[in-house]
């Protein structure tokens, strides 16, 4: 049967925290426009792509039968169009922070990714698939990790890369590998990386970074010079702070802090950084609680994620993260993440920093009664507008998405 319960590596932390400032309430230019989402109720796990065209691509989880559906849609013309169904079983992991994805790589070859459980077992494993016809069909699964531990796969980013598919995934195989012959071994989650060839076949394999964070979402961009992933790092001292790898002709760069914030923590806060580039300027935000000061964060690099300008606050003491950015095309950087609401539950911000770092207000994008983030929301450009995709556990519980124009924050 499907699994709906978070992974047990999953480390919820709330953060008891007062409101760090209040956002505008919204001057008169500046409006959030609701957008029909065109899956069922219950839906869940949303995720954005973009095409060959640059339309956005919204994949979702629905429930069918007594289990669940992979599903997408094209947004054009302001309106999502026709469901499509990539797969459908009882045996999906489904975990609000881990979602599928579906990701266009030219215009008829796509790729998709979901969870699978492994039977009486907390465990999962990654699945792929392979359309040659634009997503109306699909291959049969393969599995991307290469190994059968009782270990937890996931977080993947699935990207074109060089002709071929590539696919970088959170790999907890190492964690099952305790020996009492070498009691000190520390033992964590890897990030790794594989290529994929048109058929859907993995190709390649590599590991990327043998330690860490366990469960904080990577997040890849690509520049003029290819990718770029940011992720959370982890030291055998528990320093869990944002660094960043370039892919280099054959092979990672090593990694480059994104900021020293010097987060300690002994677990995983589940809140992964997003990254965004435009030729080789990058932008990375984040969430830290460093010192116990929660805060979102923003910092940008000139030279292809070489070197990283200090970083700058996008809000302080109340915020939850759970980030979302956009690079627009005059440099500015607009980026969403969740804070707590003054009246109490949470409030779905957005802000823009310009691209001297001047902030601008911030703006209330939608509100949940939650106390803490139960998804992670998605942000994406569509034309002039900015679509944003949540889950609300709210009555009713469903995918909701909406638009609001970047020009006015």
């Amino acid at each position: 049967m499907t699994v709906r319960l978070s992974s047990a590596a999953l480390v919820a932390i709330v953060l008891a925290a007062c409101s760090g400032g209040e956002p505008s309430s919204g001057a008169d230019e500046f409006r959030v426009y609701t957008i029909a989402f065109p899956g069922g109720a219950d839906s869940g796990q949303a995720r954005f792509s973009v095409d060959v065209d640059g339309a956005p691509v919204l994949s979702w989880l629905e429930p069918e039968g007594e289990g669940d559906a992979l599903r997408y849609a094209r947004f054009a013309g302001g309106a999502f169009g026709p469901v499509q169904t990539v797969t459908s079983g009882t045996d999906f992991f489904l975990n609000w922070a881990d979602t599928p994805s579906v990701q266009p790589i030219t215009p008829q070859i796509w790729a998709a990714h979901w969870l699978k459980l492994v039977p009486e077992s907390s465990a999962y494993h990654v699945a792929t698939s392979v359309s040659a016809d634009g997503g109306r069909s699909w291959s049969a699964a393969v599995q991307l990790n290469d190994d059968s531990a009782e270990a937890e796969h996931g977080f993947v980013q699935l990207f074109k890369w060089d002709g071929a598919i590539g696919a970088l995934w959170l790999d907890g195989r190492q964690l099952a590998e305790f020996s009492f012959d070498e009691p000190n071994k520390l033992l964590g989650t890897s990030l790794r990386v594989a290529r994929l060839d048109a058929s859907g076949a993995v190709i390649a394999r590599d590991v990327v970074d043998e330690l860490v964070c366990d469960c904080c979402q990577p997040h890849l961009a690509m520049t003029s010079a290819g990718p770029v992933v940011a992720y959370r790092d982890r030291t055998p001292e528990e320093i869990r702070d944002i660094v960043v790898r370039r892919y280099e002709g054959a092979a990672w760069s090593d990694a480059v802090p994104v900021a020293h914030d010097h987060w300690n923590i002994e677990g995983c806060p589940v809140n992964g950084p997003a990254i965004a580039a435009t030729a080789d300027e990058i932008a990375v935000a984040w969430f830290t609680a460093a010192g116990d000061m929660p805060r979102v964060r923003l910092a940008r690099s000139r030279d292809g994620a070489r070197t990283f300008a200090p970083a700058v606050d996008i809000d302080g003491a109340g915020s939850f993260g759970q980030v979302g950015l956009l690079l627009e095309h005059d440099g500015a950087a607009v980026v969403t993440w969740w804070r707590r609401a003054a009246g109490g539950g949470m409030d779905l911000a957005a802000r823009k920093v310009g691209a001297d770092g001047a902030l601008g207000e911030i703006r209330v994008l939608a509100h949940s009664s939650e106390g803490q983030p139960v998804d992670v929301p998605q942000l994406i450009a569509a034309g002039d507008a900015r679509l944003v995709a949540w889950t609300s556990v709210d009555e009713p519980g469903t995918v909701h998405t909406l638009s609001f124009d970047a020009g006015a924050l």
